[in-house]
């Protein structure tokens, strides 16, 4: 059997973090427990993934203890303070915002090209 991964999806609420989502549940990723991450206001909300209702929960530093991969669908600010904490809890971060793009030890990965 394939290892099984735990995954947060950081502003899971948003456009980008349902096609997050929708992208897990297509390519059957092999997902052990997924956390559905937002701000304040979305907390408590339900999604519907993998056939599974999951709570919305806000992302706080704490938010990533036993995380493998954390994808981040937030604005530059806020991913500049969650994505640090994301990898000192040793997850993969995976971050769609600019903020570390220019960063020389931070890899940008274009779909399209790479």
């Amino acid at each position: 059997m394939a290892n099984r991964f735990n995954v947060a999806v950081v502003g899971a609420t948003g456009a980008v973090g349902r096609v997050f989502l929708t992208i897990l549940e297509e390519r059957a990723f092999p997902v052990a427990q997924l956390k559905l991450l937002a701000s304040k206001r979305s907390e408590g909300k339900r999604i519907s993934v993998m056939g599974q209702e999951i709570e919305v929960h806000e992302t706080t530093p704490s938010s990533f203890e036993n995380v493998d991969f954390a994808f981040i669908s937030v604005n530059a600010d806020v991913s500049r303070q969650l994505a640090p904490s994301a990898v000192e809890s040793g997850a993969l971060v995976i971050d769609d915002s600019s903020a570390f793009r220019m960063l020389p030890n931070v890899p940008l990965v274009v779909p399209e090209i790479n």
